[in-house]
């Protein structure tokens, strides 16, 4: 359960009055040395952290260790705690992230040496509930990252010479030790934490105020019930007695008594008693014990109002979807001409990425020639069509060597390079000799193996025809789409030439204007100011140049007439005027019906079924104007009318019919 506790404690004390070891304090929160097992302890270190060790420091408890040594007073301080309550509702890793935020935002994390521990154990009062918080033990020494120093000067109090240098010590921060400095600190930590809450989603907050500051805040809201439950006086804290079984047993009695007689006493069968004479340690057991108890009321309050709510919340998002459910649908050519742009589009994207599948295919069908290439080419290996390539341009070198040959002969100047064309031409010769015989072997193989040939290039030819097949599909979709560009063009061009806000489809549109009718398909009449002249009802539709329209009026192709309102001290005149109020989305429908996506989710599936039932009807009344089948009337649509699908046929018959 979200609650709040923040200590602020100057180095902690005994119960003498003398100052704790610096360094055993950093056992006992890090479980450490002698804490690191404890008996009857149930609680749970869950992380350790530190930042800012100087360089002579090994770990934090070398540094504590020091700070210790250096305490040269018996009332000095080594160290500032914050002791702070995390919440049950949020993981260990949120946990984390609150309590490094807040060493970031209060400058500890920045300029001082500091170590926390987080321990998380069962609640001692409620087994249903976590006791999860944190010790913070930071030097209040402001660190000059530039100026490092040893032990021995680091805890001195800071010292200059007559040049104004520092010789000695750090400062020390007064950020931390005044009363409003603790009142800003609390603050801050309960802002870390309620922003954290609202960053999950959780209905729940936290609050560093007072009681009694708190009550009076709950007042001024109207929840009394929660405000009389903060009439109390605050829980004490218990020490170490809850450690103590028996006192702990005792504990939960009082808890349970005192549980059962807030019951009984709400039931008016027996009135609360005052308990007299009881000790100190009695007292605060009961106090503890009411506190636990009327904590445990509160938590049932608020949820029982958070359950109350989300059930009106509920009541409220029905009734408000059945009036989204019952809107008149009002569709115009503007609605249509973004539909059938929109269509164009796709079908431009869909014939594009098809001409270049066909074009990509294309190259797959195979000529006679190169069909009857590969099939012996796949009799030999692959080695066919190679060897007669390498044969081609061996006789091709050849001829041009043999060309220059001739007019070398007998030149003294060029017997070197005689001598060199003369062997380059008995290498290729013999190796063209070498590659006929292979041709030659392959010519015999073929005639006398004509039947495997024959098998091999029939394949071939099957697979070559299953592709032409194939891309006289792919051609004929992209002949299609480019069909269907063509159509809602028309269309388009044909539509764009009327007013973009005439109606060709309504429904559930009444004739007259009504208070339940809304502007621009939005805002609620019912929801604007009005005033009544002469019996008649006007609703301001715009303050600042006083238009209004007058309920009553006849509504033509969704619109009604504008009036002027003119007023003075002593009367109010209207005149109408040329212009018209729009009773339906001139704008884009998708961002009229999605305007509420914050919503309760059964508005936003009104609303998305509503945003549906549009788009269905503008691509129903689209299809049929591309078709041909649009009736010229600007009445209501007939539900029942059927839509001859043209798409199909279409495509079936070219598919059929269209060829390469």
């Amino acid at each position: 359960m979200a609650h709040y506790y923040f200590e602020n404690t100057p180095h902690g004390k005994r119960k003498d009055g003398t100052k704790l070891n610096t360094a055993i304090h950093y056992d006992y929160i890090s479980r450490e040395g002698d804490y690191t097992n404890m008996k009857n302890r149930q609680e749970d270190l869950k992380i350790t952290s530190f930042g800012n060790l100087p360089d002579w420091a090994d770990n934090p408890r070398d540094f504590w260790q020091k700070a210790e040594e250096h305490r040269n007073k018996p009332n000095g301080r080594a160290y500032r705690e914050f002791k702070f309550a995390l919440q049950e509702e949020l993981s260990l890793e949120e946990n984390i992230k609150c309590v490094e935020k807040f060493l970031k935002e209060t400058g500890i994390k920045d300029n001082h040496v500091y170590s926390y521990a987080i321990h998380d154990k069962t609640a001692a009062f409620s087994k249903e509930h976590r006791n999860i918080h944190c010790h913070l033990m930071f030097n209040e020494k402001i660190i000059e990252k530039n100026r490092p120093l040893e032990p021995d000067m680091y805890f001195k109090n800071y010292a200059e010479n007559k040049l104004g240098e520092p010789t000695k010590g750090y400062r020390s921060s007064r950020d931390f030790s005044t009363k409003t400095a603790t009142i800003d600190i609390r603050k801050l930590f309960a802002d870390i934490v309620n922003d954290k809450f609202q960053e999950k989603g959780f209905n729940v907050s936290i609050s560093e105020k007072s009681l009694k500051a708190q009550r009076q805040e709950l007042i001024e809201q109207g929840k009394i019930e929660e405000a009389e439950l903060l009439n109390r006086t605050p829980a004490p804290h218990l020490g170490n007695a809850y450690k103590n079984p028996a006192i702990l047993e005792h504990i939960m009695e009082k808890i349970d008594e005192t549980d059962a007689k807030a019951d009984e006493a709400a039931d008016g069968f027996i009135e609360q008693e005052k308990e007299e004479n009881l000790s100190i340690q009695e007292q605060k057991i009961q106090l503890f014990a009411n506190d636990v108890v009327i904590r445990q009321v509160a938590k049932q309050i608020q949820q029982e109002r958070l359950r109350l709510k989300k059930e009106q919340q509920t009541k409220k998002a029905i009734a408000e979807a059945e009036e989204i459910k019952q809107e008149a649908m009002i569709i115009t050519t503007g609605d249509i001409c973004k539909h059938l742009d929109t269509k164009i589009n796709e079908f431009e994207k869909k014939a594009a990425e098809n001409l270049a599948v066909f074009k990509a295919a294309q190259k797959n069908i195979l000529n006679e020639q190169r069909l009857e290439l590969l099939a012996k080419d796949k009799m030999f290996n692959d080695n066919y069509s190679k060897d007669i390539k390498q044969y081609d341009k061996i006789s091709k070198e050849l001829k041009q060597i043999n060309s220059i040959l001739p007019t070398l002969y007998g030149k003294a100047d060029k017997i070197k390079e005689l001598s060199s064309l003369s062997r380059k031409s008995q290498e290729l010769s013999s190796s063209r000799t070498k590659i006929g015989k292979r041709i030659s072997a392959y010519k015999i193989e073929l005639t006398t193996n004509h039947e495997k040939y024959t098998s091999i290039l029939n394949q071939l030819k099957k697979e070559n025809e299953d592709a032409i097949s194939e891309n006289k599909i792919l051609y004929a979709r992209y002949k299609y789409d480019i069909l269907q560009v063509q159509k809602y063009k028309t269309a388009l061009d044909k539509l764009s030439k009327e007013d973009k806000d005439t109606i060709i489809f309504s429904d559930k549109i009444s004739p007259k204007l009504e208070h339940k009718n809304k502007l621009n398909g939005i805002t609620s009449l019912k929801d604007l100011p009005f005033i009544i002249n002469n019996n008649n009802t006007y609703f301001i539709i715009d303050k600042n140049n006083n238009k209004a329209v007058k309920i009553g009026d006849d509504i033509i192709q969704g619109k009604v007439p504008v009036y002027y309102l003119k007023t003075n001290d002593i009367k109010i005149s209207i005149q109408k005027s040329n212009e018209f109020a729009f009773l339906y989305a001139r704008k884009e429908h998708s961002n009229i019906l999605q305007k509420k996506l914050n919503e309760h989710p059964i508005i936003q599936e009104a609303y998305k079924k509503r945003s549906q039932s549009v788009t269905d009807k503008i691509s129903k009344i689209a299809d049929n104007l591309v078709n041909d089948n649009m009736q010229q009337s600007r009445a209501k649509w007939q539900e029942n009318e059927q839509t001859t699908d043209k798409t199909k046929l279409a495509e079936k018959k070219m598919y059929n019919e269209w060829s390469l």
